[in-house]
Parts: C-alpha cells; sequence; structure tokens
C-alpha cells in the first residue's frame, strides 16, 4: 500500500515536471512509470499536458511579440518586459518549454505506435486462439460422434448377447453374433436370441 502511494507520488504530474526541469532523464522515466501505472485515458493526458505546459511557457513571449506587433505600450502590463528580457526566461525556461514539447511529441508518436503494434499482435493472438478453440471443438465433436456411433454399436451388441449352453460339452458361452465357436470344445454353436437388425 505505501509502495503504490509512493508511486503515484513520484509518477504525479508536478513531480514528473520539477524532474524533467532538473533531471531530464530521470523525469522520462517517470513518464514512463507514469504509463504503466496508470490507465490509458491518464497516460494519454500525461503526454498532452506536457505539451501544453510546454507551451505556456512561451506564452509570455507570444504575447510580448503580438503587443508589440500592433504597437501596444508594453508598459502597461507589469513585468511582461522584465519577464521577457530576463535571461532566466531566455535561456533556462525557452529552452525548458522547447524540451517539454518534443519529449511530449515524441513519446505521443512513440505511444501511437507502440498502441498500433500491440493492437495488431493482440488482434492476431485472438485469431490464432480462437481458430485454435475452432479446430479443437471440431476434433472434440469428431471423436463424440465417433464415440456415439461406437456406443450404439455396443449397445446393439450388448441387446443381442447372451449366454448359450453348448449342447456338445455343456459349456456357458457368451455370443453376440448369431453363430459362434465354444470356447472349450470349439465347435459350431447357435445364438437363438439373436435379433436381426434392420
Amino acid at each position: 500500500m505505501k509502495l503504490d502511494l509512493l508511486l503515484k507520488i513520484l509518477s504525479s504530474l508536478p513531480i514528473i515536471l520539477i524532474t524533467l526541469y532538473f533531471f531530464p532523464f530521470l523525469g522520462i522515466c517517470l513518464i514512463l512509470l507514469r504509463y504503466f501505472i496508470y490507465p490509458r485515458r491518464k497516460r494519454v493526458s500525461t503526454l498532452i499536458l506536457v505539451i501544453i505546459f510546454g507551451i505556456l511557457i512561451f506564452l509570455p513571449k507570444l504575447l510580448y511579440i503580438v503587443l508589440d506587433m500592433v504597437n501596444f505600450d508594453l508598459n502597461q502590463i507589469s513585468y511582461l518586459n522584465d519577464i521577457v528580457n530576463s535571461d532566466l526566461y531566455n535561456t533556462d525556461f525557452i529552452n525548458y518549454g522547447k524540451m517539454l514539447i518534443y519529449i511530449g511529441v515524441i513519446l505521443s508518436i512513440i505511444s501511437l505506435a507502440l498502441n498500433k503494434v500491440f493492437y495488431k499482435i493482440s488482434n492476431k493472438l485472438n485469431s490464432i486462439v480462437f481458430q485454435y478453440i475452432s479446430e479443437t471443438q471440431k476434433k472434440e465433436t469428431k471423436i463424440s460422434k465417433q464415440n456415439d456411433l461406437e456406443i450404439k454399436i455396443k449397445q446393439e451388441k450388448a441387446k443381442n448377447t447372451s449366454y448359450v449352453k453348448c449342447p456338445y460339452c455343456g459349456s456357458d458361452n457368451l455370443l453376440s453374433e448369431k453363430f459362434g465357436i465354444c470356447k472349450f470344445c470349439r465347435r459350431k454353436i447357435e445364438n437363438k436370441n439373436y435379433q436381426v437388425k434392420i
């Protein structure tokens, strides 16, 4: 229970975003961890949120460019000029935003490709399993019919089987045919209870 909670905290979106800023490789590993912990819907939303967060980092710069193009007084928006012209924003945050967009897009493409591959593999396996089950059922049906036929033959044979006392030596013999041979004296004997099949 504690391990599940720890894994969910480690794979939470804020932890992933902070880790991507300081340790990009570890952040990617946490995204992959989230991929295996959460259901499909949250996996896709994680990658979309990473891309959106990367785009949001560019908003001050985009806003600055758009307002400068329409000749808006940039001093009316407090701190926008300071944010856009700061070294921290222009180097670290812009690179971080680019990296988030790259990671989100690349992992989305990989995820989509893997989903298609797994879908095709699962369809192929399902068709193989279905075909195997179908063939097994056909074989079982064939064996069942053959067994039923053998049982009917044995039942018919059992109906006509009776004890016949040998008229020559007096021994009891079990006959399922109209005529047979005595087991002891090896002479021909007749089953008088035998019924002819129609």
